[in-house]
């Protein structure tokens, strides 16, 4: 992939991989495992998540940034960071994610993952800074009208199940 292609708000190829952490679950070093139902908290969006423009669940771009890259952006903002299980999620099974809310409401293609730049300063001097990107389509402002509060925050909670569910079948202990 040509980089300098690469735009501000568009969206990363299907055939890529994203990268979050998380903390890991107290029984992770003994199963080596993880169930969808313990990643809920992680992909919970952050407050700076929220408030970004457009709101995003933050992701890193795994062929340009590594884990332990990502693990040093982590430990900028919050020196005593435990988030050390690496999520690992295809790009194209986010976008397959169809969104339900009962029997007659689905909804296919709500989530898309698209490259966040980060300011010039940080992407232009730190080492994997170009590999920030996010997941649209977890926020009420992005969701279908006509749906009840109750059901933008059933709806809501689904996705985030459902990419829990994803990152679940691949995640690792971070190297040190």
């Amino acid at each position: 992939m040509r980089l300098d292609l690469v735009q501000d708000l568009k969206s990363v190829p299907d055939h890529c991989h994203v990268i979050r952490l998380a903390r890991l679950p107290k029984d992770f070093l003994e199963k080596k495992k993880v169930l969808p139902v313990q990643l809920d908290k992680e992909l919970e969006p952050s407050t700076q998540d929220k408030d970004s423009k457009p709101p995003h669940l933050s992701f890193w771009v795994e062929f340009l940034t590594t884990p332990n890259q990502a693990y040093n952006f982590l430990r900028e903002n919050n020196p005593n960071s435990d988030k050390k299980l690496v999520l690992r999620l295809k790009v194209e099974e986010i976008r397959k994610v169809v969104g339900i809310v009962d029997k007659e409401n689905t909804y296919p293609e709500l989530l898309d993952v698209i490259w966040v730049f980060l300011e010039k300063s940080v992407r232009d001097s730190h080492p994997g800074a170009k590999g920030h990107s996010g997941i649209i389509g977890l926020f009420e402002q992005s969701l279908p009208s006509g749906l009840t509060k109750g059901q933008s925050k059933l709806l809501r909670k689904y996705l985030r199940s459902k990419l829990a569910e994803l990152a679940s079948k691949d995640c690792f202990m971070l190297e040190e």
